[in-house]
């Protein structure tokens, strides 16, 4: 019985033996694993400079027991990875940390790209940004007898990404200013540092605003050059810059652009440079202490006052000018020149020949100026109209003129004889508050002789110096017609004068009222007429007197 059980256990034990084989050979596995490193383009970086780096994934994947392919893929193949990015231990910053890359295959992976900061003053070198990537994987993938089967897991390797950080040219605003006032065109002036390790060669600045109100250009361009731009050198740049009159006193932004050659002579672009600018206010003036001596129908009135420079700058070749002349006033000069003003000085102004026309019933007038004047750069500037009133007085003649004595009826025809002259006297008072001088009245006569009673053969006179009040007399050679007897004839007198201050004047004319008397003796036809015919009758009485009676 016992034999019997062991020869069975023996002959089920061989079996067993000998089905083994066949077993082992239907199920197969495929065995391996990922293996990620890291490299990175545009990686070479500035100090001051935040730039994006992109990032590769190699995946050289490895396979421990081989089988199909598309199982080796498998345990090859890092899936659902992570990128988690460092700069610690670097004085790099990395903006965004995490990278969702999903699936890892073998071979080169990418690119991804991380934004990274290099700060100012950090020095030259290969810094490495630590990449620690998570996964999942397959180790094992078992196959044969039926579906395959899988062993997976997790996985994290940290790899080494290195950056560069290159000598290079940087740049830095050290400060700004500016002596430009609204409305006006002037320099702006901005210091620069290469705060890089390596020179600029043939570097180019421009400037520009966002806003309309500023503007750079003229003679200067908006560009400014530099040939060589050394580490730690600081560059004076100067602008020409204008500012709209339009615009008031703020700080308006100003970017610069600079371009430059690196050491290897590749052009370059620098970030962006944002400076300021604050504009001086606008340039003005006041005008004060204005007084003035006019009267209705005159042209011999003043007005003086005063003009101070309110502005930030000095002004000079400066002038002060009559903006319009609605009001009817005018003068003998329409801008009266005035010295340089610096900032808060004033200069006294005087205008002469004041002429207010004959139909103003006022008893003030406004008079509109302006102060014309160049800026430190010779450009020439007008200020805003300034409007002052003026009192007007009513009209009050210069002089008095009167006629002293009437002239008599003459004989003459067209062409008077010097029998026909007789002497007019003419009475000249000073009815102003100053003394002129070179005082010639003139007689003034708007028609032809021949048609008019009067006719003169000297029709100026010279009185010379009249103070205020004085009274001279001047003398005409006139001559009368023979029908103005009886008649009183209105005679034109204008006076011509000069001022205490070397302007000669000429008034308007004075209508002096000129009697002309009838003449002392007969007019020569009718006692020529009157005496033929009396010779006549007593001729004829005679010729009948002496007649024969018998005739």
């Amino acid at each position: 019985m016992n034999a019997k059980r062991y020869a069975t256990v023996a002959v089920t034990a061989l079996l067993l033996l000998s089905a083994a084989p066949s077993a082992v050979a239907a199920v197969d596995q495929v065995t391996g694993h990922p293996s990620l490193s890291g490299t990175a383009t545009n990686n070479e970086l500035t100090a001051g400079t935040e730039s994006a780096i992109s990032l590769y994934v190699q995946n050289d994947g490895h396979v421990g027991h081989a089988g199909p392919a598309r199982y080796e893929q498998r345990v090859q193949t890092a899936r659902s990875t992570t990128l988690d990015v460092s700069g610690d231990g670097t004085p790099l910053s990395v903006h965004a940390t995490s990278y969702p890359a999903g699936n890892v295959g073998p071979g080169t992976n990418g690119p991804y790209g991380i934004d990274v900061t290099v700060p100012e003053g950090t020095d030259p070198g290969t810094y490495y940004l630590t990449v620690t990537a998570h996964y999942d994987y397959t180790s094992t993938v078992y196959y044969g007898g039926g579906s395959p089967r899988y062993n997976d897991g997790e996985r994290t390797e940290t790899l080494q990404v290195p950056v560069v950080v290159r000598d290079r040219a940087t740049f830095d605003v050290v400060n700004a200013t500016s002596d430009v006032s609204v409305g006006q065109r002037g320099t702006y002036t901005v210091r620069v540092k290469n705060t890089g390790s390596e020179a600029a060669t043939n570097a180019s600045v421009a400037a520009s605003s966002p806003s309309a109100d500023v503007s750079f250009g003229g003679a200067g361009g908006t560009a400014t050059s530099v040939d060589h731009w050394a580490p730690n050198e600081t560059k004076t740049l100067d602008y020409s810059a204008a500012i709209a009159d339009t615009t008031g006193v703020r700080n308006y932004t100003v970017s610069l652009d600079v371009t430059f050659d690196d050491a290897a002579g590749v052009t370059r672009h620098a970030t962006r440079l944002t400076a300021g600018l604050r504009p001086n206010p606008e340039q003005t003036f006041a005008i004060g202490d204005v007084n003035a001596d006019l009267r209705i129908g005159r042209g011999d009135g003043s007005l003086t006052g005063t003009v101070t420079n309110t502005g930030p700058e000095a002004v000079h070749d400066a002038a002060l000018v009559l903006a319009g002349n609605g009001s009817g006033v005018a003068f003998d000069q329409r801008e009266y020149a005035l010295p340089d003003l610096a900032p808060g000085e004033s200069a006294r102004f005087s205008l002469d020949g004041g002429t207010v026309p004959n139909t103003a019933n006022v008893s003030s007038l406004p008079v509109s100026f302006a102060v014309q004047y160049d800026n430190a750069y010779d450009d020439r500037y007008t200020s805003d109209v300034h409007e002052v009133t003026v009192a007007v007085e009513p009209h009050a003649d210069k002089f008095d003129v009167t006629a002293v004595n009437a002239i008599p009826a003459g004989t003459r025809g067209d062409t008077p004889k010097d029998s026909d002259w007789s002497t007019l006297t003419v009475q000249v008072t000073n009815d102003g508050d100053e003394t002129v001088h070179d005082v010639r009245p003139s007689l003034v006569f708007d028609s032809q002789y021949y048609q008019r009673p009067v006719e003169s053969n000297q029709r100026t006179g010279v009185i010379g110096t009249l103070e205020p009040g004085e009274t001279k007399n001047v003398t005409y050679a006139v001559s009368a017609s023979a029908t103005a007897g009886g008649t009183t004839y209105p005679l034109d007198v204008a006076v011509s004068y000069e001022e205490p201050n070397g302007v000669s004047r000429r008034t308007a004319t004075y209508t002096v009222p000129l009697r002309i008397t009838q003449s002392a003796s007969l007019p020569l036809l009718p006692i020529g007429g009157g005496a033929i015919v009396v010779l006549g009758l007593l001729l004829g009485g005679f010729i009948w007197y002496r007649r024969d009676p018998d005739e």
